[in-house]
């Protein structure tokens, strides 16, 4: 697998910023092809957006998980980037890190790197914070991605958001949180960062409607949060799969166990 880390100036933001990379190894699979055949600059490959967690960056998926060796195994790129603490929100006091993720970001990646830009090609996942970005990407760009897995992520934000606020108290970076948001409470309902209305939005929309796999660990202190939201699917009609994982929490050695599903196991049943 070829790994590598872009730095660039993003319009989208207005600064710089970086993306970890990784394109699979045809070399091996191609032993006694010409070199033109291996290195062909018309080959295109599937793109997995992945979104990372809060207080991480865009090296949190290739340093604690396998998703190298998932994405090679299917002969898929992936695309990990920098959000802050923004829950990929254009924030309401900060940058605009929902444009730059739905938007400037695939045009910079299939522009500068072998991705395939068809909509059946690609697709985003994400843990915790990155669950909730990568679903909100997929409920509001249908027709770009094909499928979405959410991990320990996908959530009524105002509900989980007083809940570790309240109960938690895990020390969340909540003055971070509240720039991209603006105000946690009953005026989030019905807008671009509400992820209950967004489903209802799309579901009785004609647009296309991407795969969900949804995943949490049973003791994960999220999980009934996690598993109303796929109640909720549900309710609206979004058809949905939800994985739970027996006795695991809210860390990589259980998203990674996620993430091998979703790449080696649910893309693959197109």
């Amino acid at each position: 697998m070829g790994t590598l880390r872009y730095d660039f100036h993003s319009a989208a933001l207005n600064c710089n910023t970086t993306i970890t990379v990784t394109i699979p190894d045809v070399t091996c699979s191609m032993r006694g092809k010409s070199m033109q055949e291996i290195y062909d600059p018309n080959r295109k490959f599937p793109t997995l957006y992945l979104c990372h967690g809060g207080g991480e960056d865009s090296t949190a998926w290739l340093r604690y998980s396998q998703i190298e060796l998932y994405a090679q195994q299917m002969g898929m790129m992936t695309v990990s980037f920098n959000s802050e603490e923004s829950f990929c929100c254009d924030m309401k006091h900060g940058r605009k890190y929902f444009t730059f993720a739905s938007e400037e970001l695939p045009l910079l990646v299939q522009s500068h790197f072998p991705s395939s830009p068809k909509r059946e090609d690609n697709f985003v996942a994400g843990f915790s914070m990155g669950g909730h970005s990568a679903m909100k990407i997929a409920l509001r760009c249908p027709e770009r991605f094909a499928a979405i897995c959410s991990m320990s992520g996908a959530k009524d934000q105002v509900k989980m958001h007083r809940f570790v606020k309240e109960v938690l108290k895990n020390g969340a970076s909540f003055e971070l949180i509240e720039d991209a948001f603006g105000p946690i409470d009953d005026s989030l309902y019905g807008t671009e960062n509400d992820l209950l209305w967004l489903a209802e939005q799309l579901a009785a929309s004609d647009r296309p409607k991407p795969r969900i796999m949804l995943t949490c660990g049973t003791d994960d202190y999220g999980y009934d949060f996690a598993y109303d939201f796929k109640k909720h699917l549900d309710k609206v009609g979004l058809e949905n799969t939800f994985y739970d994982y027996p006795g695991c929490i809210h860390d990589y050695h259980y998203a990674n166990q996620a993430i091998r599903r979703f790449v080696t196991e649910f893309l693959a049943e197109k």
